[in-house]
């Protein structure tokens, strides 16, 4: 994980812990939205160091339901766990951390299949 959270604070320009905290939460969240079968699969191909901290009881929550959650809870979850206090720059380092996830698992469908509403959150929502 210290690869990705290095990466994903590069890009966004946010703290090591912070982007530590928000794979750690975008991943919770990628399992929690998907349904149980790639929920299943999906675990299998994060790394161990992210799915080692989840509880049994996660895991088997995540391998058992699927649940709708909007990305706009995501991305105030984020901002909230983080103390990122920017929507912009907590959108973006949840989608970041989508993509750099993608990536590591080998599952392009991510973004578009399990978390694609994020093309919706307003980022201005004064114009």
């Amino acid at each position: 994980m210290e690869e990705l959270a290095d990466q994903l604070s590069q890009k966004v320009q946010i703290g090591l812990d912070q982007a530590r905290t928000v794979l750690n939460q975008v991943s919770k969240t990628i399992l929690r939205k998907a349904n149980p079968n790639k929920a299943s699969e999906l675990l299998s191909k994060l790394p161990s160091s992210i799915t080692n901290l989840f509880s049994l009881e996660e895991k088997k929550q995540f391998t058992a339901t699927q649940e709708d959650i909007s990305n706009e809870e995501v991305v105030r979850n984020i901002a909230r766990e983080t103390g990122i206090n920017n929507k912009a720059k907590s959108q973006k380092a949840t989608e970041e951390a989508v993509r750099l996830l993608q990536e590591k698992t080998h599952e392009p469908g991510l973004l578009n299949n399990i978390m694609g509403k994020f093309k919706n959150v307003d980022l201005n929502p004064f114009d």
